[in-house]
């Protein structure tokens, strides 16, 4: 597609022109076909080749083939404002469609997959409610709906998108050279820290509890000498009248 738009414009020619955005429409239409339609709904071909020449006028040959090399990667089909900061070299930003696959391929990964920066965004967001990022139709319109508003203000921030380097998910052997252990009083110290940023509060017990025998264990102590074991004690006992554990009589 973009060979094709190239071709038809003259390196000298400054402005885009109706003959270009009508060419852009049509390769738009049918490369992302329904998607397209659906974005533009409610105005007619004419009408939408009329905003792109609105909105790209005064763009040159090399910008506007920039935007043709970006629309290439793009998986959904841009607005013309998105066509034009691509064509213009300004931030770009992925379209919700891309975003949200990354932030599928994220979750898959256990939440350690490259991921730009706004796209997670969106991911925490989407999350935070549910716990997860599911692939079904509500996540998907939710998701998309939160993106789009993340990249708006982003926009009037003029804030760049970026990409998050994965994290690496490796094993910890005490053999690293950059762990540092650090002491008890230091370990103690930093629970305490964190307990009191948690407000977290334990229950103090100033003195511990003293175990002590119970009567009745008491009582078992002082059962009857065995009668065949202790045939001696045995009949002693009997003599003093104790007839039942314990002493009682």
């Amino acid at each position: 597609m973009r060979n094709e738009l190239a071709q038809n414009q003259d390196n000298s020619v400054q402005q885009f022109s109706e003959q270009d955005a009508r060419k852009l429409v049509e390769d738009m239409l049918l490369s992302y076909g329904k998607r397209f339609t659906d974005q533009w709904s409610g105005l007619k071909k004419g009408q939408v080749i009329d905003k792109f020449v609105q909105k790209l006028s005064g763009i040159t040959f090399e910008q506007f083939n920039r935007g043709l090399i970006r629309l290439e990667t793009s998986g959904w089909p841009p607005s013309v404002n998105e066509f034009k900061d691509w064509c213009l070299g300004k931030y770009e930003y992925q379209s919700h469609d891309e975003a949200w696959l990354q932030a599928l391929t994220y979750e898959k990964q256990n939440r350690s997959h490259e991921i730009n920066k706004f796209a997670k965004q969106a991911f925490d967001e989407v999350v935070k409610p549910y716990g997860y990022l599911g692939s079904t139709d509500t996540f998907y319109k939710v998701y998309s709906s939160v993106y789009k508003r993340i990249i708006s203000e982003a926009k009037e921030r003029n804030e760049a998108d970026e990409l998050l380097e994965a994290i690496a998910q490796c094993g910890f052997t005490g053999d690293d050279p950059s762990h540092k252990p650090v002491t008890n009083d230091i370990a103690r110290q930093q629970l305490e820290n964190l307990k009191r940023k948690l407000n977290v509060r334990n229950r103090e017990i100033l003195k511990p509890q003293k175990l002590e025998v119970s009567e009745a264990a008491k009582r078992v102590q002082n059962e009857w000498p065995d009668p065949f074991d202790n045939p001696n004690e045995y009949q002693a006992m009997k003599a003093n009248g104790f007839n039942r554990v314990g002493g009682e009589v």
